[in-house]
């Protein structure tokens, strides 16, 4: 159970933090993420594009997750909870 929940965090992340455009899945509400996050949006990006693959192959390890925490001053716990409240319903656990 605990490994399908880090799967499911871990895709969301990806989905959100790699949104694909061109007729693919919705921009990511960057702004709101960082808002969340107590960071800019700016920053946010930068962040992502440096420790997340592009494109991506999958969810973000957690060595990825922790790295991006860590350059964001948050915890892991926190950006899961924060990717989990913009996951698009239809990625959403049921």
């Amino acid at each position: 159970m605990d490994l399908l929940l880090v799967g499911a965090c871990s895709l969301t992340f990806a989905l959100v933090a790699n949104a694909v455009r061109d007729g693919g899945p919705q921009s990511a509400p960057i702004d709101l993420i960082a808002h969340d996050l107590g960071t800019t949006p700016e920053q946010f990006r930068q962040v992502a594009e440096r420790y997340l693959p592009h494109p991506p192959s999958g969810p973000p390890t957690e060595s990825q997750k922790m790295n991006v925490a860590i350059a964001l001053d948050v915890t892991v716990e926190q950006l899961d909870a924060v990717m989990e409240k913009y996951r698009p319903d239809r990625l959403r656990q049921r």
